[in-house]
């Protein structure tokens, strides 16, 4: 009995082996129809979802619709939710605690296919429920579309994705280029426009200093004169003559200071307009320059523009790769665990079988050598002989 059991455990093992060896690459076709037919029939249960409140609003239409056709007994399941719609609005009950309104549920999503008979109701749809369907639907394709995938197109997406990264390094790197050259022109337009502050403050400052020595000294030339003709008054009657030659005199410096006051002023004049002129003339070359620059920049800045909306664009590539590289890794890990626990199965049964082989015959051995080994005579016989 025992020999019988391990025998069958024997088989039982060797049967594993061989379906664990068994290519499931085959079943890839038929477990991806699947998939789909089930995403498909969910598919239809969220149309029906849909305008199922439409439905029951609408009992005639309903009625109209659905008599004569297989569907029939949806009908009676409204009329029996509507009759009894006013007791469960008195006693406040949540719609989903009704049994009738749960049966109703029950039916239109075991026949889906109802909604095929209100097309009417299915182009009416608001826009949050349309655009409930059109995502349901492009998750249906996007779906269709990576389950029947291969590696080679992997493999290809994975380049793709490797040029975006470099395109979206060397983008970058030109960003960070035209940065560092906006700033730089920045401090030398600060620069520029610093150095041209201090020099008119200093030339205004040495204008003013000037003025104000010539003014000075004017006055105290008039302060001298003042002084000479107030010591000249007080001098005798008999030195009157003199005086009078010396007031001569005095009024000619005086003249002639005078004369040379305004030729210094006039000088002065002449150089303030001559600094003027050459103020006006840096002011307009600045202007012209500060247009340059200014037109400079904002093509600059019409580049950085572009340059960022490239990289936007790069950056929504980048995630939708990104997202099926994810996808693509943890297929691709499931199946090596898969692998990998099948060769742990595999090698678990090989070495419980060459157990099972080497205890067998050990066994065999030890039962040949008995079946060998002559028998010895037992003393109670040799007493007899005796």
């Amino acid at each position: 009995m025992n020999r019988q059991k391990k025998d069958e455990e024997h088989a039982a093992c060797r049967e594993a082996i061989r379906m664990a060896q068994i290519d499931f690459s085959s079943l890839r076709p038929t477990l991806i129809e699947l998939v789909m037919a089930s995403m498909r029939e969910a598919f239809e249960r969220v149309k029906i979802s849909l305008i199922l409140p439409k439905l029951i609003q609408d009992r005639a239409m309903v009625k109209n619709v659905l008599t004569g056709t297989q569907y029939e007994p949806a009908i009676k399941l409204i009329e029996d939710f509507l009759r009894r719609r006013d007791i469960i609005l008195r006693e406040r009950r949540q719609p989903l605690m009704d049994h009738g309104m749960i049966k109703i549920i029950d039916y239109f999503q075991r026949n889906m296919q109802i909604y095929t008979l209100f097309p009417k109701l299915m182009n009416d749809m608001s826009k949050r429920e349309s655009a409930l369907l059109v995502t349901f639907a492009k998750l249906l394709k996007v779906a269709e579309t990576h389950l029947k995938r291969d590696a080679y197109e992997q493999i290809a997406h994975e380049r793709h994705l490797h040029m975006v990264l470099k395109e979206k390094q060397k983008l970058w790197d030109e960003i960070q280029k035209f940065q560092h050259v906006i700033e730089k022109h920045s401090i030398d337009e600060n620069a520029r426009a610093l150095a041209k502050e201090q020099y008119v403050a200093k030339f205004m400052e040495e204008r003013r200093l000037k003025k104000l020595r010539d003014d000075e000294k004017i006055e105290r030339e008039l302060e001298v004169s003042r002084r000479a003709m107030r010591a000249n008054a007080k001098a005798s009657r008999d030195k009157q003559i003199e005086l009078a030659d010396e007031l001569e005199k005095v009024r000619y410096e005086d003249a002639k200071l005078t004369k040379e006051s305004k030729k210094a002023e006039k000088e002065a004049r002449e150089e303030k307009n001559k600094y003027e002129i050459q103020l006006q003339s840096i002011i307009k070359k600045y202007d012209a320059m500060m247009i340059e620059k200014f037109v400079e920049n904002l093509e600059l800045t019409d580049k950085l523009n572009e340059a960022k909306k490239k990289l936007d664009e790069y950056k929504v590539l980048y995630r939708r790769e990104q997202r099926i590289y994810n996808e693509v890794v943890v297929k691709r890990e499931k199946e090596e665990e898969r692998k990998k626990q099948q060769m742990i199965l595999k090698y678990m049964m090989n070495r419980a079988a060459r157990k099972i082989q080497k205890y067998w015959r050990a066994w065999r051995k030890s039962l040949r050598k008995n079946t060998k080994r002559p028998k010895k005579p037992s003393a109670s016989a040799e007493n007899v002989k005796k």
